[in-house]
């Protein structure tokens, strides 16, 4: 039978039935105080307005996109679907001031600190970065009406796609890298101490020894990939010297028989929070690897869009400018 008050229940007390956290190890809920996540309705909305967007392009001109190159011009459709006709060049005109004005997050991202809040913040910046980057593109892939000709225009696309494709990337990197660091494992600390302070004492000391790799503002994304066995050696060893420290604390012991099971639970969340500085460290030197790449391959990507302007400025190609 397990008792209702003394230790046992001292140490459950932070625990509550709403605000738990889940150990993606162990899948027990650990006692972690934190505020409920807010859902995100963002990335659906961008979904469905892509789905939207392009079903309505291609409704438009799927007639015209079915037939091969030489069946085109006889369309009825060919001089406003063709990439310099009327909508088909519109389609690219606006897809290319999206993505430049896309790019204008790097700007904002350069010079935060010297940017007013009342610009927006960098979450709302991404936001913008991420919509107009695929609007974009989805509307360039319509002005190429699926046929890439020449090599100005294959370059431009395949250099176009591997951005998108590496902003996605970014992207899911992000969402996965942890933001809480090392707090949440000091918060822990903080509130067990009255409680256990030898445990408290013992982990942070063991924790300490442990640090986490650094690595410099401008590590490469290979060395950064080349670091990953490190990072997850330092955090499996700081989930041992966690549980090294828990098993020779006397007062944990006492808990332990009394509720194994909490005692259990407590010891493997502070493990996994102790590993959790190694895991944000890890993704935001990942992030700022990643992050410069994609920026080098946007810049390919903008001199290759600007050959391919100058291209059809020359031959001709100048919609409501001609």
């Amino acid at each position: 039978m397990r008792p209702t008050g003394g230790w046992a229940h001292s140490i459950a007390a932070p625990w509550s039935s709403r605000d738990r956290l889940r150990d993606p190890v162990t899948q027990t809920a650990a006692p972690l105080s934190s505020p409920r996540v807010p859902r995100r309705y963002g990335p659906w909305l961008t979904v469905v307005f892509l789905g939207l967007l392009g079903a309505w392009l291609l409704r438009r001109g799927l007639s015209y996109y079915r037939l091969d190159l030489s069946a085109r011009a006889l369309h009825p459709d060919y001089r406003a679907l063709n990439p310099g006709g009327t909508l088909g060049h519109g389609y690219g005109m606006v897809g290319t001031a999206l993505i430049a004005t896309n790019l204008l997050y790097l700007v904002r991202r350069r010079f935060a600190k010297h940017i007013p809040p009342q610009f927006g913040s960098m979450q709302a910046w991404l936001n913008a970065h991420v919509l107009t980057g695929l609007v974009g593109s989805l509307l360039v892939l319509f002005h190429s009406a699926f046929q890439l000709r020449t090599a100005v225009a294959a370059v431009t696309s395949i250099s176009l796609a591997i951005v998108v494709i590496t902003g996605l990337i970014g992207l899911y990197l992000y969402l996965l890298i942890p933001k809480a660091g090392l707090k949440p494992f000091q918060r822990r600390l903080a509130e067990l101490e009255p409680l256990l302070p030898g445990l408290v004492k013992a982990v942070d000391e063991s924790v300490r020894k442990n640090p986490v790799t650094q690595l410099p503002a401008d590590a490469s994304f290979v060395r950064s990939v080349l670091t990953i066995p490190r990072w997850a050696l330092q955090a499996r060893a700081r989930r041992r010297v966690v549980r090294k420290a828990a098993h020779s604390d006397r007062l944990l012991r006492v808990v332990a028989r009394a509720d194994r099971q909490l005692a259990h639970r407590l010891v493997a969340e502070l493990g996994h929070l102790a590993a959790a500085e190694i895991d944000t460290h890890a993704g935001s030197a990942m992030m700022r690897s990643w992050r410069s790449l994609h920026r080098f391959l946007a810049i390919l990507m903008l001199l290759s869009v600007s050959v391919h302007i100058a291209v059809a400025w020359y031959f001709g190609f100048r919609w409501i400018f001609e």
